[in-house]
């Protein structure tokens, strides 16, 4: 990274960094039009960083498990949460929280809008968020209280509110134009994580017999997007989805079936017994961790260790 700092200078090398762009891979996979936007440097200057990157990576091509580069993860605040995680919810593929209406998953959501915008010291990334709704109108009282009660546990003079940028989507075509217009969007911020809520609610049919192959297309095609947006910007994805009950077994599931599912690197649940306040996180399956749970509590401040 010497020479990258050599050639951009000590300011805009800053900014690259800032912005997630921390080791040659990341440069490598990056977007041509973000690294200019955030270093202010010229096309030709970018485009001799991303040589540089891909000359020194490329000399090494094998390495050990050991050099692996851990996955980053965004930290929910919680640290019974947080240690069944590693860390937080991955920055690795789509992550999918599930549960039935009620259960707070929305909350989950709120909390890691926030957390997330706090200084590194104090937890976070001292980054923003995109906030995709698809089926309610968003939470913004409920956002102002815990940006409140965030400011007074951490003594920080954040505009949490300011910072998270979101949109109402109606139906996959709408998302669709909204994330192929996200990159630019993107230019100049600092964006960490993007939400959707939920992603049942733009596939959800009113008709008898819905197209479930053209459905089934739809996914890969937005899975595949996400990911290649996740590569290119570096930000973590959580889609919340809802629950259905399967008549053959008698269960509760994650709706949307297998050809969603196919799409996701790791898959949570939220779940609770009638009205016990406390709720239970799953972790169902994902890469790097084992099924295992922990309880938690949703208060007015936030979501707490049970």
């Amino acid at each position: 990274m010497d020479e990258i700092k050599l050639l951009l200078g000590v300011d805009c090398y800053n900014e690259l960094l800032n912005g997630g762009f921390s080791t040659l891979q990341h440069i490598i996979l990056a977007d041509h039009k973000i690294l200019q936007g955030l270093t202010g440097a010229s096309s030709d200057t970018v485009q001799k960083c991303m040589y540089i990157a891909s000359e020194k990576l490329l000399q090494n091509k094998f390495c050990t498990a050991k050099q692996i580069e851990p996955c980053h993860r965004i930290s929910i605040g919680c640290t019974n949460l947080d240690g069944l995680l590693n860390g937080g919810i991955p920055v690795n593929g789509i992550n999918e929280l599930y549960g039935c209406s009620g259960v707070g998953k929305t909350q989950l959501c709120l909390q890691l809008a926030l957390q997330i915008q706090l200084p590194v010291h104090l937890g976070g990334k001292g980054q923003e968020v995109v906030y995709i709704c698809t089926e309610d109108v968003f939470p913004s009282k409920r956002l102002i209280q815990l940006a409140c009660a965030f400011r007074s546990k951490y003594n920080v003079d954040i505009c949490f509110e300011d910072r998270i940028y979101i949109e109402h989507i109606p139906n996959f075509v709408r998302l669709q134009k909204c994330l192929n217009l996200l990159p630019q969007f993107l230019l100049g911020k600092k964006v960490g994580l993007i939400i959707i809520d939920s992603i049942a609610g733009l596939f959800r049919s009113d008709t008898e017999n819905p197209n479930y192959v053209a459905r089934s297309q739809e996914f890969t095609v937005l899975g595949k997007v996400l990911i290649e947006l996740q590569e290119k910007c570096k930000f973590g994805i959580l889609t919340i989805n809802q629950v259905v009950d399967n008549l053959s077994s008698g269960l509760t599931e994650p709706s949307l079936g297998l050809s969603w599912a196919n799409n996701v690197t790791s898959r949570f649940g939220l779940s609770r017994n009638n009205t016990d306040p406390i709720r239970r996180f799953d972790v169902i399956f994902s890469p790097d961790l084992a099924p295992s749970f922990s309880n938690l509590l949703i208060t007015p401040e936030g979501i707490l260790d049970a």
